[in-house]
């Protein structure tokens, strides 16, 4: 226990990750926090500035976990290193060095993708099924990468719509492990905190970073060469396939009005776009071939 009221950031981080066996985490650089007024993690969460190495703590611990919370990995190799090797071009283009940049396909068949902090994102198996081009992919890819890139997870954290899924025992736990510095392992903690944050990413962002994640769409293709009106594509998909009545989001898709506005705005940010040669990838080729694009939607009902 620390007698002068104070927790680390790194602290806070594993606090909230809580879904990987009790392990001390080192401290780093103090924040002044009154533990007698700390009433919940939301203050908690307002007060404190995750750093870059903070999320990549994040992204490790909670990967994993998240993986088999949503599906399971995806046990075709083939399909894994296929995706993997068109990620591999996309993730050569960041600026945070120090992430751990990994995709992984999930064993899901909703039509889905998400990101973590740190860089580690998932890839829905059900979504591979209905992305009939590698620009179409590689715009999933990047607008994944966005939300990591911008640390948007760590922004949407601070919000209630975030912390008011926590459970008062899962409030306690992370309170009480930021105090600790120890990490939350197995029990309410952590099945607390693993609901928000699945909820979090698979659910979508606020308006204005889902658009700056699209952006990232933009400027990732323009240095690796894929079309945007091919990727943006993928998004008409979307229309198709969920239901016009369909309240839900999922990471991308926002609804359709306005994921009619997200097309309109990647079909206005390629105009004067170089025309690339259309990317042929054997390793694109080869996943088709165990996810042939289907031509006849499967709408949701309802």
């Amino acid at each position: 226990m620390h007698n002068n009221k104070t927790i680390s950031r790194r602290a806070v981080a594993s606090g909230i990750a809580g879904l990987t066996a009790a392990a001390v985490t080192p401290a780093k650089a103090q924040i002044s926090l009154d533990f007698g007024k700390l009433k919940d993690i939301g203050r908690m969460l307002k007060t404190v500035s995750l750093d870059e190495e903070d999320e990549v703590d994040l992204g490790n611990d909670l990967f994993g976990a998240l993986i088999q919370t949503l599906g399971g990995i995806y046990r075709n190799s083939d399909a894994q290193s296929a995706v993997s090797s068109i990620a591999t071009r996309l993730f050569e283009t960041s600026a945070r060095k120090a992430f751990g940049w990994e995709v992984v396909i999930v064993d899901s068949n909703e039509v889905n993708a998400w990101a973590l902090p740190g860089g580690k994102i998932g890839v829905n198996k059900g979504l591979l099924r209905y992305v009939d081009s590698e620009d179409e992919l590689a715009a999933v890819i990047a607008h994944e990468m966005g939300h990591a890139e911008f640390s948007h997870a760590a922004t949407e954290m601070k919000k209630k719509a975030f912390y008011s899924g926590l459970s008062t025992a899962a409030q306690a736990a992370a309170v009480a492990a930021t105090d600790k510095e120890t990490r939350i392992g197995a029990g309410a903690g952590a099945k607390g905190i693993a609901l928000p944050m699945m909820r979090l990413v698979t659910a979508g962002y606020a308006r204005d970073l889902e658009t700056e994640a699209d952006m990232h769409i933009v400027s990732t293709f323009a240095k690796t060469g894929y079309n945007i009106l091919g990727g943006a594509s993928f998004y008409k998909t979307l229309i198709d396939i969920i239901p016009k009545k369909a309240k839900g989001t999922t990471s991308l898709f926002a609804g359709h009005p306005e994921t009619e506005k997200r097309i309109a705005n990647l079909q206005a940010a390629s105009v004067g776009a170089p025309e690339n040669e259309k990317i042929f990838n054997p390793d694109f080729y080869a996943l088709k071939q165990s996810f042939p694009t289907r031509k006849i939607y499967k709408r949701t009902t309802g």
